[in-house]
C-alpha cells in the first residue's frame, strides 16, 4: 500500500451529493474531504479479457498530508473534546458494566467535534488508549475558505435568472499541505479533481510510515475498534449483530460482534449510473468483540453484504475499508 498526494491547480470544491437547486439554494457549503470515488480515475484502469471489459482497481483511504511527509487522519468518533470549543480531549471507553460508554473523573461537558484532524503519532496513541492535546489540530491549519460568487443566466436570453446570485465555498490548502489517498497503485498522475473539473496533478510518497501494516493476534471474547477509513454499508447495525473482518489483501476472515458504535453520522453515497447507498462515514468507530482467535492484518475490509452486489466492484474498489486495533473498553 502507497500514499499519494494530490496536487490541485487551483481552489476546491468537494459537493459530496449536495447540488444547487435554482431559486432555493444560494449558499453551497464544500466538505473537507472527499469520497474515495474522486480518485477513481487516478486508480482504476481499463482490463478487457474475453471481450469483457471491467475497470479494476480501488483507493483505500482520504487523509492530508504535508512536505515532511505526516500524515492527518479525521478524527476518531470516539475522541471528544470541551464542548463547544474542543480541547482536553478525551477517549470514551466502554464499561461492561454500565453496558455504556464513560467519562469519569470530571463534571465538564463533552462532545464529539467535527471539522478535526489526529497526526499520525497521536493515532498510534489513541490505539493505546491514550491522547494529547497536541495530537490533534483542526481543520483550519490546514486550509482556507474562500467564497466563489456567481450569477446563473438564462442560455436562450444571456439575461441573468431570477433569484440566482449564489455563493459557492472552494477550499484552498495552505502551502505544504496536501490531500492524499491511500491505494496499491495510481495508474493516472494527471486528471481533474472536485466540482468543476479542477485539474490536478498526483505525486507517489517514498519512504513514508502508514497508519497501519501492523499484524494483530486475535483473541476470541476481546474487544478491538474499527476506525473506518471510507464510506462503510453495514446493513441492520445494532448491538449483537455479527459482522465479518476480512484481509484487505484476502485471507483470512473473522467474526465480530458489535457492542458499540460511535457514529460520524450517514450520507448518501452514489455514482455515474448507480443506485445512491447510505452510508457510514470515514471516521466512524465501531467496537467489536472477537468471536474466534486468529491472526489478522490491521487493513480489513467488511465483508459484503446482499444489497451491494447491485453495485459492480463494490469491495473491489476500496469501500468498507478500516483499520483494526484494540482497546475501547475500560479493564
Amino acid at each position: 500500500m502507497r500514499l499519494y498526494k494530490v496536487v490541485p491547480y487551483n481552489s476546491l470544491w468537494f459537493g459530496g451529493l449536495t447540488h444547487m437547486t435554482a431559486g432555493e439554494d444560494h449558499y453551497l457549503r464544500s466538505i473537507n474531504l472527499p469520497s474515495i470515488k474522486v480518485f477513481f480515475p487516478f486508480v482504476k484502469k481499463e482490463v478487457n479479457e474475453n471481450g469483457d471489459s471491467r475497470r479494476e482497481g480501488a483507493c483505500y483511504g482520504v487523509a492530508l498530508c504535508d512536505d515532511k511527509k505526516n500524515i492527518f487522519l479525521p478524527l476518531p468518533a470516539d475522541v471528544v473534546g470541551k464542548r463547544k470549543r474542543g480541547g482536553s480531549w478525551r477517549i470514551l471507553k466502554f464499561i461492561k458494566e454500565e453496558e455504556l460508554p464513560l467519562i469519569r473523573g470530571t463534571l465538564d461537558a463533552f462532545e464529539s467535534m467535527e471539522g478535526y484532524f489526529i497526526t499520525k503519532e497521536g493515532f498510534e496513541k489513541w490505539k493505546k488508549d491514550c491522547l494529547c492535546d497536541s495530537d490533534i489540530k483542526k481543520w483550519d491549519a490546514f486550509a482556507t475558505t474562500e467564497l466563489k460568487v456567481g450569477l446563473q443566466l438564462n442560455k436562450d436570453t444571456k439575461t441573468a435568472e431570477e433569484r440566482m446570485l449564489y455563493f459557492q465555498e472552494r477550499v484552498r490548502l495552505r502551502e505544504g499541505y496536501y490531500i492524499a489517498f491511500f491505494a496499491k497503485e495510481c495508474v493516472n498522475y494527471e486528471g481533474f479533481i472536485g466540482g468543476e473539473r479542477n485539474p490536478a496533478k498526483v505525486k507517489k510518497l517514498k519512504d513514508v510510515e502508514l497508519p497501519f501494516g501492523d499484524r494483530l493476534k486475535i483473541e476470541k471474547d476481546s474487544y478491538y475498534r474499527l476506525y473506518l477509513l471510507t464510506h462503510a454499508y453495514i446493513k441492520d447495525l445494532r448491538k449483537g449483530e455479527v459482522l465479518k473482518l476480512k484481509e484487505v489483501n484476502g485471507g483470512t476472515e473473522i467474526d465480530f460482534e458489535v457492542i458499540w458504535v460511535y457514529s460520524k453520522g450517514s450520507e448518501f453515497v452514489s455514482g455515474h449510473d448507480k443506485p445512491a447507498v447510505e452510508m457510514l462515514r470515514p471516521a466512524t468507530v465501531i467496537l467489536l468483540r472477537a468471536k474466534d482467535s486468529a491472526e489478522l492484518e490491521d487493513l480489513v475490509q467488511i465483508d459484503r453484504v446482499p444489497e451491494t452486489d447491485k453495485i459492480s466492484n463494490f469491495l473491489e474498489s476500496g469501500w468498507n475499508t478500516g483499520i483494526l486495533a484494540e482497546g475501547g473498553v475500560e479493564s
